[in-house]
Order: C-alpha cells, then structure tokens, then sequence
C-alpha cells in the first residue's frame, strides 16, 4: 500500500502541526522580523517569503474551497491514510444517521494504529504502524498486525510477552513521561500559574482575565502574557479590589 515518505516538515509548514504525523517543529522555518508576521512560520518552497506577505495576517482570504482542502489533507497525513481508504471511511460514515463529520473522525479513531498512538506507546501515528506490522500488539490476547484493524468497545490492548516488545514500547513510555514533566515544570513557572499557586487569584480562568487586563506588573513592568516565565526573586504587583498585592518570588 502506499504511503508518504517525503519531507514531513514541509507538509507541516504548509497545513499546520499535525502531532500523529511528525515530532518535528518548525521553530526554525519561522519569520524574525518585527510586525504582524513575527513568529509566523514560513509556507514551504523558493517563494514561502513572499506567499506569507501576500497573505493577510489576520483576516484569512482563503477560498472555501482552499480550507476544505487543507482539512482533508490534515486528516490524510495524521492519520497515515490514502485517499481512497478515506474516501471509503466517508462512505461508510454517510449511512449512518448520525453527523458525517463526527462519526467519520470516529472511525479513523477507532483505527489500531490510532489507538496505539493514543496510549503513548508510540510517538506518532506512523511509528505505532511500524510497530504494529512488527507484531509487537496483542488486540484481545491475539497478535494484530494490521494497522487499520478496527477495534470495538471493551477490547484489551496489549503488549506481545517479548522481550523487544516491551522494551521498545517500555522506552517510548518513559521518553513520553520524562517530555511531560519537563512541561509540567515550564508550566508552573509560568506568571498565570503562579498567581494562582499563591492563592492570589481564586483560579487559573480569573488569573488569566486580570492579566489581560493589564492588572499584573512584574518587577515595576506591566505584562499582558498569561505564558510570561517567572524567575527568582521576581517581584510581582497584583491590582485588585482590595489594593494592590505584592508578591517576591523565592521558590521558583
């Protein structure tokens, strides 16, 4: 069956970030430049430069036409499917009385690969239908090694009793545990958390509004970012109605 095996950052600079496609980032196919297009990531090809000036930064001007496209191509490439194997899902999604849409998005989750995918054992859809092919997926206490293998409710996923199978899939659990705590750390030095840790804020919704709303000064500066990273010592001045708060960092 064929697949795509060409350059997957170039798919992902053309149709957006697709998690189950690549791990790859664009981060440095992005614009420097000062303006509206700072930080926009640059469309593939000779001429990506000058499509991205062409384009409007924040009213889009793409056609219908355009966008239906580029929504069939994302779930073409994230899922790892041909066109005519989504074309089939779709068929068999418009005779349900259901919503195409949703029921058509549940078939392609219900996928084996997908679902792989999904509990962490593989870190993209494509590396979970290698392992599958491998034989290294027991579906029910039986080996499938068909990626497309349409799994029902209360059916048991499972690791082949091997020793490269656990191995494999045992490294692929602890790459994704270790990538979510880095996260978890970067996201509690964040300024939005930290109002809400120190019980200035009652929830992380309503330390987001006060600083949209430019009520947060961090060492005498006002900052609107929810995402600002706090450092040590950083002296945080909160506007409410109770006057203003002050807060010094140093556990950060």
């Amino acid at each position: 069956m064929s697949r795509y095996i060409g350059p997957r950052l170039r798919i992902i600079r053309r149709i957006g970030k697709l998690r189950g496609f690549t791990r790859k980032k664009p981060f440095r196919r992005a614009f420097r430049g000062k303006g509206a297009f700072q930080g926009k990531v640059l469309p593939p090809g000779q001429h990506g430069l000058t499509k991205l000036f062409k384009s409007r930064p924040f009213d889009s001007n793409e056609s219908d036409y355009l966008i239906r496209l580029k929504v069939k191509q994302r779930l073409r490439y994230n899922y790892g499917i041909t066109e005519k194997q989504l074309v089939k899902y779709v068929r068999q999604a418009k005779k349900l009385k259901e919503s195409t849409g949703q029921v058509l998005l549940q078939l392609l989750e219900m996928r084996l690969d997908n679902i792989v995918f999904r509990l962490n054992m593989a870190p993209t859809i494509a590396a979970a239908r290698q392992i599958i092919s491998h034989g290294h997926i027991c579906v029910n206490s039986k080996k499938v090694n068909i990626p497309s293998y349409m799994c029902k409710p209360k059916d048991v996923i499972s690791v082949s009793m091997k020793e490269s199978s656990l191995k494999l899939v045992n490294h692929n659990l602890q790459e994704y545990s270790q990538k979510m705590s880095s996260y978890k750390k970067r996201f509690e030095k964040t300024l939005a958390y930290v109002l809400f840790q120190k019980n200035i804020c009652p929830s992380m919704a309503n330390a987001l509004e006060i600083i949209n709303q430019g009520k947060v000064q961090v060492n005498n500066r006002k900052v609107t970012v929810p995402n600002y990273f706090c450092r040590f010592k950083d002296t945080i001045s909160v506007r409410t109605e109770k006057g203003i708060q002050k807060l010094q960092l140093t556990d950060i």
